[in-house]
C-alpha cells in the first residue's frame, strides 16, 4: 500500500480509517535488523511493517488464551 499522494494533515487518518498512536516496544538488535531489512525490501517504514503484521493477525484462527499458574 503506497502512501497517499496528498498532504498529510494533523489528526487525520492517512492509510487506515483510524489515527495511529505512539507505542514504544523493546526488541533485540537482531529483531531491529530483520524489521529494517523487510521494511526496506517492501519500500515501507518499520512502523508500517509492524502495522501490517499486527493487522494480519486478524486473519489467523483464534487460539484460546493459555492459562498460567501464579
Amino acid at each position: 500500500m503506497a502512501k497517499p499522494k496528498h498532504k498529510s494533515m494533523r489528526n487525520q487518518p492517512e492509510m487506515y480509517d483510524e489515527l495511529k498512536k505512539v507505542c514504544t516496544v523493546s526488541v533485540t538488535p537482531t529483531a531491529i535488523k530483520n524489521l529494517d531489512f523487510h521494511a526496506k525490501k517492501s519500500g515501507i517504514s518499520r512502523s508500517e511493517l509492524i502495522e501490517r503484521f499486527a493487522r494480519s493477525l486478524n486473519q489467523l484462527p483464534e487460539q484460546p488464551p493459555t492459562q498460567t499458574k501464579h
